[in-house]
């Protein structure tokens, strides 16, 4: 009986533990309530990379569209403004086979990330995001490859703007 009473114990325990331990989780946006739309207006490009500017200003307002965070608006309408500059796009060779040809190259890309916040006129995320991506020049081109580093600029700029709060 003592036997089955401190198992009954043990695993009340367990279940209040893990019932505590769930109490901070929420599925709610972690944007103040004020925060419903963005814009996203053409980004510049500091870099001698053409097309950067173009293909990042898509991307990133569809990676703010693919979060649901926030509805992406016209600039007029919009709570909150998030303007981008590309500062960097560098390739640089990574990996060599064993006849010293490039096997493997990196791509690396910074980007200057201002959104200001319309409703209270204040700075609400201010910084800069990079991100690195590496390919292999044999099965990939630099411009596939420089869409990805592109797009996971994009994701990682909304995760920041989206938890800066």
């Amino acid at each position: 009986m003592k036997h089955y009473i401190e198992r009954y114990a043990r695993a009340l325990f367990c279940c209040v533990t893990l019932v505590l331990s769930c109490c901070g989780y929420s599925v709610r946006s972690l944007l103040p309530p004020h925060l419903r739309t963005v814009a996203v207006p053409p980004c510049q490009n500091s870099t001698m990379q053409p097309g950067l500017d173009d293909q990042f200003t898509d991307l990133l307002a569809t990676a703010f569209n693919s979060d649901r965070s926030l509805r992406v608006t016209a600039l007029e309408q919009a709570n909150l403004v998030v303007t981008a500059n590309i500062t960097s796009y560098a390739r640089d060779a990574s990996a060599y086979d064993t006849s010293q040809t490039i096997s493997t190259y990196d791509l690396t890309a910074a980007v200057q990330i201002d959104a200001e916040d319309q409703v209270r006129d204040e700075v609400f995320f201010s910084g800069i995001v990079s991100e690195r991506v590496s390919y292999d020049p044999a099965a990939e081109t630099e411009d596939a490859a420089a869409t990805r580093l592109m797009q996971a600029l994009a994701s990682e700029v909304v995760r920041r703007v989206i938890t800066a709060w």
